[in-house]
């Protein structure tokens, strides 16, 4: 797939919580997102241990959303409330692979206040559903910290399944934390919505 047929894929998703949007420039440079990556208590669930050892720059995650950009396996979302539009996070599918139709999901809601209410559940689901009906593809996946067993929750009640453990793969400063990996079919996906 080809960045303008991407394009066509990358399209505004709204549910009752929530919705997603394009992430742009200008989620970018909302202070909020670089706050967010600076907090030690959003991120350390993220299994990314430089942004807790160092304080990461503008210009570093400014790269890291150009990579995301200029990629054609790539799609990022901002996410907002869907009662007043506040941007509270972010959701990615990553490491797209078009030719066998699978995907990686994450989720990062950087407003702690947000923590808790399901929106991560129907922002993982409005993503799941999109890809799986839109961009064709059949099959998703997660990595989870072992540390955060709310996120496991969330991904099993949309259908995904434990399909692996990998002890002690990751660090969060002196412990050593087993990866969770969690896959879904669209055909598992589906059974639980219709519910």
């Amino acid at each position: 797939m080809n960045l303008s047929e991407l394009a066509k894929i990358k399209v505004n998703l709204f549910g009752e919580k929530c919705g997603l949007r394009p992430f742009e420039a200008k989620h970018l440079k909302n202070p909020l997102y670089l706050g967010w990556l600076r907090d030690p208590e959003v991120v350390k669930n993220l299994n990314l241990p430089h942004y807790l050892e160092t304080h990461v720059s503008f210009n570093q995650i400014a790269a890291y959303c150009h990579s995301i950009w200029n990629s054609p396996d790539d799609i990022f979302y901002a996410l907002h409330l869907a009662s007043d539009d506040t941007f509270i996070g972010t959701v990615k599918a990553g490491h797209i692979n078009w030719y066998a139709g699978t995907a990686d999901l994450g989720i990062l809601i950087g407003s702690r206040t947000m923590w808790g209410k399901g929106i991560a559940s129907e922002a993982l689901s409005l993503l799941a559903f999109h890809l799986f009906e839109k961009a064709k593809l059949r099959r998703l996946t997660a990595g989870v910290m072992d540390t955060n067993p709310a996120m496991i929750r969330v991904f099993e009640k949309l259908g995904f399944q434990r399909e692996g453990t990998f002890r002690q793969q990751d660090r969060l400063g002196d412990a050593y934390i087993d990866h969770i990996h969690l896959g879904c079919l669209k055909d598992e996906f589906l059974k639980i919505q219709t519910r």
